[in-house]
């Protein structure tokens, strides 16, 4: 481990503070230098956290590689990490106490269980918002571009207009689903992004998301630290000291850049004499909150909620989607089991009172949503897990875009990535740690 020293021989090229994907991804591109990465958690990844439960490996955290050509997907193909296409063959849906699947996405519009008139406002509304939007689906994310620009100056309810209830409802689903908050919080833009991948090409990671990202710790080496909590970074003349501790012990290394690759709040905490309008601009991320619970089961899932449903949105009810992680394993094997599994997740508001309360007592609440949903679940759940993410996803309020280039900015020798400072999601993650490693390179040639 390295230790504290002010000689030039001894000073590392980069010191990356966290180790979630975008800090890996970072740390990894430039894994044929003098770096460190320090996470403070005892396992890499950050909210790519997968667990076993009976038979099965679920997603705590992220679930998707989105997309067939995309950041993360490149960057697992690159590492040697299968992805698999999910072979979902239905698109389903829970409204009005009615779960509905359907091949195609007309048929599960005209299985919706709304009236007549609103189906057909809601046939226009996606067709318009697909054509005009669906660039931005797989593009890179450009904050000056002025579709992305009027899809973030407003709440989706403002979007959205005069359109009817039952289609107000099913955009709260979606924006719950991808900012954890409502759509009279957020701006449409992850939504959309959302509802276009329901409707796309998704895959998952062979023996769990968490995969991509334990490869890529083991891909560094000894370049790379768990358990190691960073209390202090501090600018000097030329170059970064950070401060961190291990097991007790304080150990201070020091490298001609630092790359922050932590939440907004840890940034803040931790950085020292940061200017002004970066630490304004940091002040005013906020973070939903996300509770899941994994529910082993008795019965094979499709049984459950039909074969070839990957992944149902909910509409009121306190979880905001189930998941089948069960899906992705081969017919033989689920067989074999005799078991299924189903995972269910909620919002903020949710989430929050969850978080006050045992895990089980958060299983018993979401059990009871889920049978409300699925009654042929009473009676056969085997085991449970529980996860709480605390700073889930940060929110995109509207406006977001107008300090998007702040969050971006390098502090002198200070750079920074993560969730707050790209379009969010996985591929975001992976864009935000590439788009440092520029940076850095760029800096270097000056």
């Amino acid at each position: 481990m390295p230790e504290s020293s002010n000689t030039p021989d001894s000073l590392l090229d980069v010191v990356i503070v966290g180790g979630g994907l975008a800090g890996l991804t970072a740390a990894y591109r430039m894994r044929d230098r003098n770096i460190l990465l320090l996470e403070k958690e005892e396992i890499p990844g950050g909210r790519t956290e997968s667990r076993t439960l009976g038979p099965y490996v679920y997603n705590a955290g992220a679930q998707v590689v989105l997309g067939d050509d995309g950041p993360l997907a490149t960057l697992v193909d690159e590492i040697g990490v299968k992805r698999t296409l999910i072979a979902k063959s239905k698109l389903p849906l829970y409204m009005n106490g009615k779960l509905v699947a359907s091949p195609s996405e007309f048929g599960l519009l005209l299985k919706m269980p709304i009236p007549l008139k609103d189906k057909i406002w809601f046939a226009w509304h996606i067709w318009k918002t697909r054509r005009k939007y669906k660039s931005l689906l797989n593009a890179d994310f450009d904050p000056t571009d002025p579709k992305v620009i009027e899809l973030n100056t407003k709440t989706v309810d403002e979007f959205l207009g005069k359109a009817p209830k039952s289609v107000r409802e099913l955009w709260d689903v979606f924006a719950v689903t991808a900012s954890t908050m409502g759509a009279d919080v957020v701006t449409p833009y992850h939504a959309l992004m959302v509802i276009l991948f329901f409707m796309a090409d998704e895959y998952f990671v062979e023996g769990g998301t968490h995969q991509a990202t334990i490869t890529l710790h083991r891909l560094l080496g000894d370049k790379a630290v768990l358990g190691a909590e960073v209390t202090e970074v501090k600018e000097l003349e030329d170059r970064v000291q950070v401060t961190y501790d291990r097991g007790g012990q304080q150990a201070t290394v020091q490298a001609r850049r630092c790359v922050m690759a932590t939440q907004a709040p840890l940034t803040l905490d931790c950085v020292q004499d940061l200017p002004d309008w970066k630490r304004d601009a940091l002040a005013k991320i906020e973070y939903g909150s996300m509770t899941t619970a994994a529910f082993l089961v008795d019965e094979l899932s499709e049984n459950l909620i039909g074969r070839g449903v990957w992944r149902v949105p909910v509409s009121g009810q306190r979880v905001c989607a189930i998941t089948d992680p069960s899906f992705t394993y081969p017919d033989d094997y689920k067989r074999k089991t005799g078991q299924g599994i189903l995972r269910v997740y909620t919002g903020n508001a949710v989430a929050k009172d969850l978080m006050s309360r045992s895990d089980g007592e958060v299983s018993e609440i979401l059990l009871d949503d889920l049978v409300d949903m699925v009654p042929g679940v009473r009676g056969k759940v085997v085991e449970s897990d529980v996860a709480h993410w605390n700073h889930a996803i940060p929110l995109w309020k509207p406006g977001h875009t107008e300090i998007y280039p702040l969050l971006q900015k390098p502090v002198g020798r200070l750079h920074f990535c993560g969730d707050y400072t790209s379009a969010g999601f996985t591929n975001g993650a992976v864009q935000s740690g590439d788009r440092v490693v520029a940076e850095i390179k760029s800096h270097d040639q000056e």
